[in-house]
């Protein structure tokens, strides 16, 4: 977990900037092995609410997600966390795939999963009640130096 908001936004602004002006050029229908696709979905809690969505992500969201790198279907994944309620978005789920394509290349086998998942509410509450995607954000991984 990051010590602070700066030091998220620090990641995510490099994330974001790395790759990203050719992100939506690239053909996602032939994978480039040589650079991976970060995924990065921003999340805003509903007031109050941050610690119960970052649970709810973490029992489903990466319930699943752990089966899909198990299988060898994506590379990593990592929960980013604002800190507060302060702000457009305040976490952020970082899913990395193994090439190019992103979720492009793995989506029927992904869907699989999600079929299999048996939803776990946190006190009785889903993501309607827990807070909302506010936006996502697929780049490019680019080789430092």
């Amino acid at each position: 977990m990051l010590t602070s908001r700066r030091d998220l936004l620090a990641v995510v602004t490099v994330a974001m900037t790395t790759g990203a002006s050719r992100a939506s050029t690239v053909d996602r229908s032939v994978g480039d092995s040589t650079r991976r696709a970060v995924e990065l979905t921003f999340l805003k809690s509903i007031t109050g609410e941050r610690d119960r969505l970052l649970t709810f992500i973490e029992r489903n969201w990466f319930e699943m997600d752990r089966i899909a790198k198990e299988q060898g279907l994506m590379a990593a994944y990592r929960l980013l966390d604002a800190g507060s309620d302060d702000g457009d978005w305040n976490c952020c789920v970082e899913v990395t795939y193994h090439d190019s394509r992103g979720y492009a290349g793995i989506a029927e086998a992904f869907e699989r999963i999600r079929k299999a998942h048996s939803p776990v509410r946190i006190d009785g509450k889903g993501l309607r009640e827990l807070g909302a995607i506010v936006g996502s954000r697929t780049v490019l991984e680019r080789a430092a130096g």
